[in-house]
């Protein structure tokens, strides 16, 4: 059995304290981190095994893999929903209506996902054009786009299950089903893109379909958790009636923002790169390993952003508005430190971290500067990160989308721009672009969550 570790009902005056609430969002955050640290990973393992067939295939594996993570993550952002409902009806002690939320989740995730799998399976060559015109990339990843439409909708329903486990504290659960998926991913690429012990070697689709099957399996993995005596009848998981049509519209309402925010980093992103690719190919690549290892120091930031929006929403369920408050607070302390030593590793070790990926030395000088620029932000960052998680717990995902859209797709690609391109700043230059978006962000987080009503969200 899971073990709960919610803790938001009922707290004494020793779990009040700040040590409390920090060890309580570590343990909430750790599986978090390590499950999305352990995705970031694997991602970089897909590319290295699809790297060994060539320039097109990995070309094709790269941008098929933006295209169906643009579509996969915004749909996906049901969870947030999913997560913030729950957390609120567990702080309630209305555990009975856990599965209530599951099933309007499960339903709208189902329908959207099946459409948008539909639709991808019919146009996967015209969806690649979007941004290829090399007719065996695009061949190459129609295919991936094909195999990854397949398992859509079985990855949204894992993803929805491991949200209901979050909220309700289960982070451990969907840490374990998560690292399963990676592994087992891994195992399928070895055995689908090559064609080893005997099955056909698929090269990119190969890729496609072990994705496909570990979502699947990692879905099957959390059902065959939950529907256990013990949380089934605790959560009233399989009770008929379980659908409530009246409880679509508030969920769309708190998914469609997270959704547009997704979208809009995938396309800031993607200006970025274009960006970095009109000043040198180098550029390029040298921005795009920053970026990566960027990503990796994100991973605290956003763990303890999930935990906080765990515990707020939990201890606005039970009414406690200073709780949750301390909880934001205290989980923005831990993500400065988490992230901020990782900043320092980028300050104090950037060249031995570019030679990594086999830079040559004129490539690690230009990114010296702009990992160290990174690093210096991650502190900054750090605050955006964990109090969005807080403003998402309270209900407040319009307000978070709406300040990263505008600071991300609206100030950083002209600022790119004009400070890599017709200022001549290069990679550091556009970079510096990334420190403002971070910059306004928790600017932003930190405004919208020191208003007095910022609580007075009901999901």
């Amino acid at each position: 059995m899971p073990t709960d570790v919610s803790v938001m009902r009922a707290a004494g005056p020793g779990e009040r304290s700040p040590r409390h609430l920090a060890k309580a969002i570590t343990a909430l955050a750790a599986p978090l981190v390590l499950a999305q640290l352990a995705q970031t990973v694997m991602g970089l393992v897909d590319a290295l095994m699809v790297g060994r067939l060539g320039g097109p295939p990995l070309a094709a594996l790269s941008l098929a893999t933006l295209l169906f993570s643009a579509l996969a993550m915004s749909l996906k952002a049901v969870d947030v929903a999913c997560q913030t409902f729950t957390a609120r009806r567990v702080g309630q002690g209305r555990d009975d209506q856990v599965g209530t939320v599951l099933a309007t989740a499960l339903t709208v995730v189902v329908i959207l996902g099946g459409l948008a799998a539909l639709a991808v399976q019919r146009w996967p060559g015209q969806i690649m054009e979007i941004v290829t015109r090399d007719p065996e990339v695009d061949r190459l990843g129609a295919g991936y786009l094909h195999w990854r439409a397949v398992g859509l909708v079985p990855l949204l329903v894992f993803f929805q299950l491991k949200a209901m486990g979050d909220g309700i504290g289960w982070t451990r659960v969907g840490m374990l089903a998560g690292l399963g998926m990676n592994l087992l991913n891994v195992a399928l690429n070895w055995l689908l893109i090559f064609g080893h012990a005997g099955l056909p070697a698929l090269g990119v689709d190969g890729a496609a379909v072990a994705s496909s099957v570990s979502g699947a399996v990692a879905a099957l993995a959390l059902l065959a958790v939950y529907l256990r005596p013990g949380p089934r009848r605790r959560f009233r998981l399989l009770a008929r009636g379980n659908f409530h049509h009246e409880l679509v519209r508030p969920f769309l309402a708190m998914a469609w923002p997270p959704a547009v925010q997704t979208l809009g980093v995938v396309v800031a992103l993607t200006t970025f790169y274009v960006i970095l690719g009109r000043i040198s190919t180098g550029t390029l690549a040298v921005g795009a390993v920053v970026l990566r290892l960027a990503s990796v120091s994100y991973m605290p930031g956003l763990g303890v952003g999930a935990a906080v929006q765990t515990m707020v929403g939990q201890a606005l369920g039970a009414g406690d508005v200073r709780r949750a408050r301390r909880a934001a607070w205290t989980g923005m302390g831990l993500a400065m430190a988490l992230m901020g030593a990782c900043g320092l590793v980028f300050l104090l070790l950037p060249a031995p971290l570019l030679r990594l990926f086999g830079l040559d030395d004129a490539l690690v000088r230009l990114g010296v500067p702009a990992l160290r620029l990174v690093g210096a932000a991650q502190g900054i960052n750090a605050v955006g990160l964990a109090l969005s998680g807080g403003l998402r717990g309270a209900g407040h995902t319009r307000s978070v989308m709406a300040v990263d859209v505008v600071a991300g797709l609206g100030l950083m690609p002209p600022l790119a721009w004009l400070f890599g391109i017709a200022m001549g700043g290069d990679l550091l230059g556009a970079t510096w672009a990334l420190a403002v978006w971070f910059t306004i962000y928790a600017a932003g987080m930190l405004v919208l969550f020191l208003r007095p009503h910022w609580h007075e969200v009901r999901p």
